[in-house]
């Protein structure tokens, strides 16, 4: 049974200590990855279809397991493939911006490993209420709730270290979709994900275009935003921004040297009310938006209302992945 995985650094060999010196500490491993009960239902779950499914569907069965952490990564392999798999956890080590759980699965002579990065946490306590917290390196923490009819709320998570505990009134439609955002290294992101209620059978509707400029057109009429003006400059730097996520193997927002979105726009002479961003990585564009789109606190961003205009940028990776950069601006203008 994998407990976790280790990789130690040293020599191939040990050398004796001279004499009269004491013995030196035995080097200490560094691991990987912490072992998750609740991912090792999935693996099984996975070792049962023989076959790695596609990443939304991945992400249900983990949370159909109660697995909260985000994102959520799978790897196939064989028996006596321990390096393979320990180069596999290696580089999701190198690229994630907090520690690493797994769960492993085997049949016949097939392996799954399954993994999640772990940066904050949503316990369900009872019927309506969610204890949040976040790891050190994160901060400014706070809940976005969608409930059954679409409509997504924001809320405050104050509980310092400790984390909080918050209560979801009753008159909320459920099911409820709840994110837990915070602030880490690369930027905010959405660090845990859970269901309150039934989680719904299907997949959910998207927008059908793979134009980012189509798709945002009816997501925020959809939602009653004003459709946005294509801005030239905004679409430069995300194309570039889509560029740097690729070759970092990260997502984040704060991967430039520049910083966060506002200040990457002010180092191109421009400056706006407000600056909005949403970034995705997946196997196509179309996989990509409803990514973005399927994420409520995506999603609010998208269709915030203050915004005027918009810039789009897409790039490849070496695996052959679509990264995708949405950069929204209320009212842009160049900087006297």
């Amino acid at each position: 049974m994998l407990l976790a995985i280790h990789a130690t650094a040293g020599a191939d060999k040990d050398t004796a200590p001279a004499e009269g010196e004491p013995a030196a500490e035995p080097a200490t491993p560094e691991t990987l990855c912490i072992k998750s009960t609740e991912l090792e239902e999935v693996a099984l779950q996975l070792a049962d279809l023989q076959y790695i499914p596609p990443s939304l569907e991945l992400i249900r069965k983990a949370r159909e397991a109660g697995v909260d952490a985000n994102p959520v990564y799978a790897k196939f392999g064989v028996t006596g493939e321990f390096d393979s798999f320990k180069t596999w956890l290696e580089n999701l080590k190198e690229t994630a911006d907090a520690p690493l759980i797994c769960g492993r699965a085997r049949t016949g002579d097939r392996i799954v490993l399954v993994a999640a990065v772990r940066a904050g946490a949503l316990q369900l306590i009872g019927k309506n209420r969610l204890h949040a917290e976040v790891i050190e390196d994160f901060r400014d923490p706070y809940l976005i709730v969608r409930d059954a009819k679409g409509s997504s709320r924001r809320l405050a998570v104050d509980g310092g270290d400790s984390g909080a505990t918050i209560s979801l009134p009753v008159e909320w439609a459920r099911p409820l979709f709840v994110q837990l955002v915070a602030t880490g290294p690369d930027g905010p992101r959405p660090v845990a994900e859970r269901w309150v209620g039934k989680i719904p059978e299907g997949a959910p509707v998207h927008s059908g275009s793979e134009s980012p400029e189509a798709w945002l057109m009816q997501l925020r009429r959809a939602s009653g935003a004003r459709t946005l003006r294509s801005n030239r400059i905004l679409s430069q730097e995300a194309t570039s921004y889509a560029q740097t996520i690729c070759e970092s193997g990260k997502l984040g927002h704060n991967l430039d040297a520049a910083g966060d979105p506002e200040a990457r726009l002010l180092k191109r002479g421009i400056e706006a009310r407000v600056v909005g961003e949403a970034v995705a990585r997946a196997a196509t564009m179309r996989d990509a938006l409803h990514a973005i789109e399927d994420s409520p606190s995506h999603r609010l961003t998208v269709t915030d209302a203050r915004f005027t205009d918009a810039g789009y940028g897409k790039a490849e990776d070496e695996r052959g992945r679509t990264c995708a950069v949405i950069l929204l601006a209320s009212w842009p203008r160049k900087m006297p």
